[in-house]
C-alpha cells in the first residue's frame, strides 16, 4: 500500500511539474511579445492619469486664443505683432515658437523687425515640421533669415502609438543631410542654458532616441497667459524673467488638439508637459522583451507553486491578491523610478492559473478517489445493510463517484456504528487512549464503573494516568501504567500490561493494556481494559472454605465416630460401652449442626429473597419463643421490651428469623447461670435496630473485626468442640448485608456483649406505594 501511494504521489508530481513547465512556457511568450499590447496601454494611460504633479512655476504658455483673434484680426497676423511680443518677453530664460513662420512676409519691413527682435532677445527657438519623423526627407523650417538670429531649432513632430495616443517623444532623428536633428525641447533646454540635461535625455534614449514621459496633468493644467495680455503689458515682467515661454495656439475650436495619457491637450500644452518632464527627468524607460518575460515567468511559477498547497477558496483570493500586487507594484515603478513593466502578461498568467490548478486539483482528487474508494471496498466489506442507498444518478463522471462517496461513507457509518455499539456493549469498563495518554474513548461500563465508586465521570481529553490514579491506590501498578499507556515499553507481548489489582473497592481487577496501531504501523494509543474477577475470587474462596469444612470439621468427627464404633466393638464393660454411644451421639449431632449451619449459610448467600411484609415485633416475640426453655434450663433471664413499636421491614422471614435466633442463641450460650439477655427494638433515621444485649463474657478487642468470617471463633469457643465451627455469626453478617442493612456489635471482655442488627425501615404507606410500583 505504502509503494502504491509512493507510486501515486511521484506521478501526481510529475504531472505537476509538466504543467508548470507548460505555464511557464506560455507565460515567457507572452511576456516577450508584451502580452496584451492595448491593455498595457490603457493601465499605463491609468497609472500616468493616478500620477499627476504641479504644474512648474517655470514654464509659461502664452496662447493665441479666441480674444486675441477678436482684438488683433484673423490670423496670420503681421509679423511686426509677434515682434513686439518678444519684446515684450525679454528676460525669459527661453522662448519657443510653435508657430510655423516658413514664407517670407509679404512686408519685408515685418521680417526685419522680427529678425530684430529675436536678436535683441537671444533665447528665442524656432519650431520646424519634418515630413516623417523615423526617416525624414524633408526638413520644413522657418525661412533662413529667421533661422540665422534664433538661439535654436527644433522639429514639433509628436510619435503617436498604434492607438493614435502620444505616450512617447522621439527625442533625435537622423536628418537627410546626415545631421541629427533635434527635438524642440532639446533645443528649448540648450538655449535655456541648461545643455547637460539635453544630453542627459539623449543619453537616455539610447540609440533609439526615443523615452516616454511622465505627464503632468490634464487640458489646463500648465500655466498660461493670452498673447493679447503679453501685449497690453498685463502680465509683469517679474511673471516671465527666467522661464521657459512657449508661444502657440489655444485650440478654442479652430486648433486641433492631440490625444496623451492625460487626456486631449493642445499642441503648446503637450510641449509645456514634454519641457517640464525633460527638466524634472521624468523620462519613462520601458523593460525589455526578455526582463517582461522574465517577471511573467517568475509569477506565473510562484503561482504554481503556492496554488497546488492552498484549498480552492484561498487559491481564488490569493490569485487576486497577487494579481492586484502585480498592478499596484507595477504603478508604483512607473511613478516612482519612471521605469514601465508591461503588467498583462503577468496578471493574465495569474489569473489563468487559477482555474488550470483547479481542474489539475480536481483530476488528483477524482484520481485519490477512485483509489481510495476500491481499497476500501476491498479491505472493508459490508457489515450492515447498504441496500437504502439511492439510485446512481446517472453516467456523468463526477455523479458517479459522488454515488461511490455516497456507499463508502454509508459503509464508514455503518462500521463506526457497528464498532461503537460493540464497543458499549463490552460489559467490561473499557478506556482508549491516544499517543500522548490523554483519553479518547471510553465505554457505557467505564462511566458505570466511575459512578458505582463515586467518582466523576470520566471526560474526553482527561490524562488516561490521572483517570487511573483515581481507581488504584498501589503505587507500583502506576508506575507501570505511564510507560504502558505511552508506548514507551516494547511490543514483544501483545499486552503491555496484564497483572491483577485492587481497586479502592478492594474488588479484585484484571488490569490489561494492549497498544493500538494506525495503518502505517506507527503507535497511535492504548486500550486499557477492567476485568472484574471478584465474584471468582469469592468462589475460590468458598471453595477453600467448603474444603476446609469437608476435610476438617467434618471428618474430624466422623473419624472421631469410627474410631468409637470400632473400640466399642472390642470392649465388654456395659458402661463403658454407654458411654462410648453417648459420645456417638453427640458427635454426630455436632456432625449434623455443622452440615446445618453451612447449608443456611451457602443458602443466605445464594438463594433469591422473597420480599414480603415483616413485622419485626412478631417477629422477635416468636424468637423469644423458641428459646424461652433454653433460657430456663440454664437459668439466664431472657427478656423483651415490654412495648415495641410497629416495626414493618421488607425481607426473606425466614432468614431473618434465623439471624435473629443465631444472635439469641449465642446470647444464651456465652452468658453463665445467672445472668441475663435482653432483646429490644428502636427507630434510627430510615433504620430499624434490633439489639440483643447478654452479661456473659465479652470478646476481646483484637478479635471483634473476625468475629463475623466464616469458620472464625475466637476465645474459650475456640478451645471447645462443641461450640460450632464458626458459621453462625456469618450467617447473619450475610442476611444483613443482603437485605441492604447490618450487623454490628460493642463488647469488653468480663462485660457482656451487644450485637445490633441493622434493618431498612418501611412504613405501611412506603410498602403500598412499592406495592403498586411492582404490579
Amino acid at each position: 500500500m505504502a509503494q502504491a501511494q509512493e507510486r501515486h504521489r511521484r506521478f501526481a508530481w510529475s504531472a505537476d511539474r509538466l504543467l508548470i513547465g507548460l505555464l511557464v512556457a506560455v507565460a515567457v511568450l507572452l511576456g516577450w511579445v508584451n502580452g496584451l499590447g492595448r491593455f498595457d496601454q490603457s493601465l499605463y494611460d491609468q497609472a500616468m492619469a493616478w500620477s499627476s504633479r504641479p504644474a512648474s512655476s517655470d514654464i509659461l504658455l502664452v496662447t493665441v486664443d479666441n480674444a486675441s483673434l477678436d482684438a488683433l484680426g484673423p490670423w496670420p497676423w503681421p509679423r511686426s505683432v509677434l515682434a513686439q511680443l518678444l519684446d515684450k518677453l525679454h528676460g525669459a530664460r527661453a522662448v519657443g515658437l510653435t508657430v510655423l513662420h516658413d514664407q517670407a512676409s509679404r512686408n519685408p519691413g515685418d521680417d526685419a523687425l522680427l529678425i530684430d527682435a529675436i536678436r535683441r532677445n537671444g533665447h528665442v527657438v524656432l519650431p520646424a515640421v519634418l515630413d516623417d519623423l523615423t526617416a525624414p526627407t524633408r526638413n520644413v523650417l522657418a525661412n533662413d533669415k529667421l533661422a540665422a538670429v534664433a538661439a535654436g531649432t527644433g522639429y514639433l513632430n509628436s510619435l503617436p502609438d498604434g492607438d493614435g495616443i502620444i505616450r512617447r517623444v522621439q527625442w533625435r532623428t537622423r536628418l537627410q543631410n546626415g545631421r541629427d536633428g533635434r527635438y524642440v525641447v532639446l533645443a528649448l533646454l540648450a538655449a535655456g542654458g541648461e545643455e547637460d540635461k539635453a544630453d542627459a535625455i539623449l543619453e537616455r534614449a539610447g540609440p533609439g532616441g526615443r523615452t516616454g514621459i511622465a505627464y503632468a496633468g490634464s487640458a489646463g493644467h500648465m500655466h498660461a497667459v493670452s498673447y493679447l495680455q503679453v501685449l497690453r503689458g498685463q502680465v509683469s515682467a517679474a511673471q516671465i524673467q527666467g522661464k521657459y515661454v512657449l508661444v502657440g495656439s489655444q485650440p478654442d475650436g479652430w486648433s486641433r488638439r492631440f490625444p496623451t495619457p492625460m487626456g486631449r491637450l493642445s499642441g503648446i500644452e503637450m510641449l509645456g508637459e514634454q519641457l517640464q518632464a525633460a527638466r524634472a527627468d521624468l523620462m519613462i524607460r520601458t523593460a525589455p522583451a526578455w526582463l517582461t518575460a522574465l517577471c511573467t515567468a517568475l509569477c506565473t511559477l510562484l503561482a504554481c507553486l503556492t496554488l497546488r498547497r492552498m484549498a480552492p477558496r484561498r487559491a481564488l483570493l490569493w490569485s487576486l491578491a497577487a494579481a492586484a500586487l502585480v498592478l499596484v507594484t507595477t504603478f508604483m515603478v512607473l511613478n516612482y523610478a519612471q521605469y514601465w513593466v508591461a503588467p498583462s502578461a503577468a496578471v493574465l498568467m495569474l489569473l489563468a492559473c487559477y482555474p488550470l490548478w483547479c481542474w489539475r486539483q480536481q483530476e488528483a482528487l477524482l484520481a485519490d478517489m477512485d483509489g481510495e474508494l476500491q481499497r476500501l471496498s476491498q479491505e472493508y466489506p459490508p457489515i450492515l445493510d447498504e441496500a437504502q442507498l439511492w439510485p446512481h444518478p446517472g453516467k456523468d463522471a463526477m455523479g458517479a463517484r459522488l454515488h461511490e462517496l455516497r456507499q463508502a461513507l454509508t459503509r464508514v457509518r455503518n462500521l463506526r456504528r457497528f464498532l461503537v455499539d460493540g464497543f458499549d456493549g463490552i460489559t467490561d469498563p473499557v478506556f482508549v487512549s491516544d499517543k500522548d495518554g490523554r483519553l479518547s474513548m471510553r465505554n457505557r461500563a467505564a462511566t458505570a464503573y466511575f459512578r458505582d465508586l463515586a467518582l466523576r465521570a470520566p471526560r474526553l481529553g482527561q490524562s488516561t494516568t490521572w483517570l487511573l490514579e483515581q481507581l488504584v491506590s498501589d503505587a507500583a501498578v502506576l508506575s507501570k501504567i505511564g510507560p504502558a499507556l505511552t508506548g514507551q515499553q516494547s511490543d514483544a507481548s501483545p499486552w503491555r500490561l496484564d497483572m491483577e489489582i485492587q481497586d479502592r473497592q478492594g474488588r479484585s481487577i484484571i488490569l490489561k493494556c494492549a497498544p493500538i496501531h494506525n495503518s502505517a504501523g506507527e503507535f497511535a494509543g492504548t486500550v486499557v481494559t477492567f476485568n472484574d474477577i471478584s465474584a471468582i475470587r469469592q468462589a475460590e474462596s468458598k471453595r477453600e472454605e467448603t474444603l476446609r469444612f469437608v476435610s476438617h470439621d467434618m471428618r474430624a468427627p466422623q473419624n472421631s465416630i469410627l474410631a468409637l464404633v470400632y473400640l466399642n466393638s472390642q470392649e465388654t464393660d456395659p458402661k463403658k460401652q454407654h458411654d462410648a454411644w453417648s459420645r456417638i451421639g453427640q458427635l454426630a449431632r455436632r456432625t449434623l449442626r455443622l452440615v446445618d449451619d453451612f447449608v443456611h449459610l451457602t443458602r443466605a448467600e445464594s438463594v433469591r429473597l422473597a420480599q414480603v411484609v415483616i413485622d419485626l415485633d412478631m417477629l422477635l416475640h416468636e424468637a423469644m419463643d423458641d428459646f424461652w426453655g433454653l433460657a430456663q434450663a440454664r437459668r439466664v433471664e431472657l427478656s423483651i421490651d415490654d412495648v415495641l413499636p410497629q416495626a414493618l421491614v421488607r425481607g426473606d422471614r425466614a432468614l431473618l428469623l434465623r439471624a435473629v435466633c443465631n444472635l439469641i442463641d449465642n446470647a444464651l450460650k456465652y452468658t453463665a447461670s445467672g445472668g441475663r439477655v435482653r432483646v429490644s427494638l428502636q427507630r434510627d433515621g430510615m433504620n430499624w435496630l434490633i439489639h440483643i444485649a447478654d452479661s456473659g463474657m465479652g470478646i476481646a478487642q483484637e478479635d471483634l473485626p473476625r468475629i463475623f468470617q466464616p469458620f472464625t471463633r475466637v476465645g474459650p469457643a475456640a478451645r471447645n468442640d462443641g461450640n460450632g465451627a464458626g458459621l453462625g455469626l456469618a450467617f447473619v453478617n450475610t442476611v444483613a448485608a443482603r437485605h441492604g442493612g447490618s450487623v454490628e456489635v460493642q463488647s469488653q471482655p468480663g462485660s457482656g456483649s451487644t450485637f445490633t442488627l441493622r434493618l431498612l425501615a418501611y412504613t405501611e404507606d412506603e410498602i403500598a406505594r412499592a406495592d403498586e410500583r411492582v404490579a
